[in-house]
């Protein structure tokens, strides 16, 4: 996902503009709510495949990530 942190201008969650500093870790979303509803979203990946409490699926977080992506990419 690395390569992805670079390029991606636009926010993950809501495809809304980011602003990316100009030294430093390149943003992923557009302010503190689209962070957050990131979280809920891995979150409730975690509960639907392992249960509460349970450690998260790699695979199932790239899936619903990727979801997310193409679906912000639509705007």
């Amino acid at each position: 996902m690395s390569v992805l942190r670079h390029t991606i201008r636009v926010c993950v969650v809501c495809g809304g503009e980011v602003r990316q500093p100009t030294s430093g870790r390149r943003r992923l979303y557009c302010g503190p709510a689209c962070r957050q509803r990131a979280y809920r979203l891995r979150q409730a990946a975690r509960a639907r495949r392992n249960g509460p409490g349970g450690p998260a699926d790699p695979r199932a977080v790239a899936d619903l990530l990727s979801l997310v992506l193409r679906s912000s990419t639509r705007r």
